[in-house]
């Protein structure tokens, strides 16, 4: 049986599968190579280097980022559950986070989901700017709790699965709207 053609997008997907099994560090060009059952100097047909491998893995990433529709939900609870979603996202790759926090990417592809969430958030009532800066505030929440793999400082059982977050999430987009 013949192997399947060797793309970027083969590559890219190895990628992603070794980054969610043994973490970012283990997504080297040697490993993929042995992935794929090929030499190293093959892969640098599809890339230049590693840094151009981690841009493709984040464009792949981010096409697959949960766009929640508001639906009938209040527009706090429908901002609040684009927030879990993303969480939840990000939780089932734990590297893109690293990834994310690096911030050496910027992607186009992002945008649209930028916008998505900011739209939700001036949905609440909040103006640009203060939605915008919520949206940030968003960013840093999730990225701080996905990057936080330590329970140190939790003096109590954890709450449900994304019980802090939505809960955190819930506090800080009501609380944008009255902070000066």
């Amino acid at each position: 049986m013949a192997r399947p053609g060797l793309t970027a997008r083969r590559i890219v997907d190895t990628a992603r599968t070794v980054a969610d099994e043994d973490g970012l560090e283990a997504v080297t060009l040697r490993r993929l190579a042995d992935e794929l059952g090929t030499g190293a100097a093959s892969l640098y047909r599809h890339i230049d280097n590693r840094a151009d491998l981690l841009t493709l893995l984040a464009a792949d990433f981010i096409e697959g980022y949960p766009l929640v529709p508001a639906g009938r939900r209040s527009p706090q609870e429908a901002a609040v559950r684009q927030w879990v979603a993303m969480r939840r996202y990000v939780a089932e790759h734990p590297w893109s986070a690293t990834l994310i926090a690096s911030g050496g990417f910027h992607l186009e592809d992002a945008r649209a989901v930028a916008d998505h969430c900011v739209e939700l958030l001036e949905a609440t009532g909040l103006s640009r700017t203060r939605a915008l800066r919520c949206y940030r505030s968003l960013w840093h929440l999730l990225l701080g709790e996905a990057l936080n793999a330590h329970a140190v400082g939790h003096l109590h059982d954890a709450p449900p699965e994304g019980g802090d977050f939505a809960w955190a999430a819930r506090a800080l987009i009501a609380g944008a709207a009255s902070v000066r």
